[in-house]
């Protein structure tokens, strides 16, 4: 059978690579010229296409001619062609793995010695892969108890509070309505039995999901905890800046006034590129175990994400799609759904304590008839 070619087949540039920082490489390489030739004839190849010169039709003016008019933009095209490729093969050649793009700090090209390149690349980090599985955590224990219901019963009749007159005559004053049959039945329930019984059902639903969070919290807790490492400074930056932007928003939507933003970002920023931190890393972590445990994402559940997505913005699934068809997103959507696959399998394969049944709702009295 034969095997597809790939850049490390192609004879590469003379490379050297040295650890510049964490999770960052530098590299000297060094281009010679019978590997700049032949990209150096297709360009100019591209330009005698498409030049229109005086006394020539398009495409039939002399190579020559072309080369001494477009010398300077056939230049720069080749070496940016010729970068790229070295680069591609010397990731591919030497197992790199670029989080970003290769940053060029110095460049020297001459037609007798060819270019000689220097630059700098963040990789993704090395780290042994420890223990993932049976990882210890506690079940918080949830329930309704009789107090928790009368707070929450509490909490719904200020919630419909009203101002009426006051009985001085002069100005309003704030009613709660007390807990009777009127109340219940202006919620939509038979009996303050049957309210109660809601309100502590949505309570215990809270608290399940709750205790599913903390759990979720924990084995990623303890995951960071068995994995030191650095991380990439600029994926962290840019994890950074879009919790910063999430952050402001929703301040703004919680009524803080737009001069205040910038205050209290500054006042929480330490905690968000803490939080960035813990996010990049934990993805590394986590597209590493998916990795050893073979964890894919199929076809239908990237169409019922995109369904998800299409229902939570209120949008078609086509617009939604032609969006990440446009913006390249499909990648970080597949990564997401398999980071929370391997979460899932995590949790299956952790040891439990407090496995027993949820606490009880408490008995409200009376029937729902």
């Amino acid at each position: 059978m034969f095997r597809k070619p790939t850049a490390a087949d192609v004879p590469g540039p003379d490379a050297s690579i040295s650890d510049a920082a964490p999770c960052q490489k530098a590299l000297r390489l060094r281009v010679g010229r019978d590997l700049i030739l032949p990209v150096r004839s297709t360009v100019l190849a591209e330009f005698q296409r498409r030049a229109a010169l005086p006394g020539f039709r398009k495409g039939k003016a002399p190579a020559g001619l072309v080369e001494r008019q477009y010398a300077k933009d056939i230049q720069d095209e080749t070496l940016h062609r010729v970068t790229r490729q070295a680069f591609e093969q010397v990731a591919e050649r030497h197992q790199l793995k670029p989080v970003g793009p290769f940053e060029v700090r110095t460049m020297q090209f001459s037609e007798a010695d060819g270019l000689t390149l220097e630059a700098t690349v963040e990789v993704e980090p090395s780290f042994a892969l420890g223990r993932y599985k049976g990882i210890p955590l506690a079940r918080a224990p949830v329930g309704v108890s009789p107090q928790d219901l009368e707070r929450a019963m509490s909490s719904l009749q200020e919630s419909m509070a009203q101002l009426v007159p006051a009985k001085t005559g002069e100005g309003k004053e704030r009613q709660v309505p007390p807990l009777d049959e009127e109340l219940a039945k202006d919620l939509g329930y038979p009996s303050v039995a049957a309210l109660k019984e809601h309100v502590a059902a949505k309570w215990l639903e809270q608290q399940r999901a709750a205790q599913a969070q903390g759990l979720e919290a924990a084995l990623c807790d303890e995951l960071l905890a068995r994995h030191p490492f650095e991380v990439p400074p600029r994926l962290v930056a840019h994890q950074t800046e879009r919790l910063t932007r999430d952050f402001k928003v929703r301040l703004l939507l919680s009524g803080v006034p737009e001069e205040e933003l910038d205050g209290r970002v500054t006042q929480f920023a330490e905690q968000l590129r803490t939080s960035a931190a813990r996010h990049v890393k934990l993805g590394f972590i986590l597209e590493r175990i998916a990795a050893q445990e073979s964890v894919t994402v199929t076809q239908d559940e990237l169409v019922k994400r995109l369904w998800q997505l299409a229902q939570r913005w209120k949008k078609d699934p086509a617009q939604v799609r032609q969006v990440f068809d446009a913006q390249g997103l499909w990648p970080s959507v597949v990564s997401a759904i398999r980071q929370e696959k391997t979460i899932a399998f995590l949790l299956s394969a952790a040891k439990v304590e407090g496995t027993g049944p949820p606490g009880p709702v408490p008995s409200t009295g009376g029937s729902h008839e």
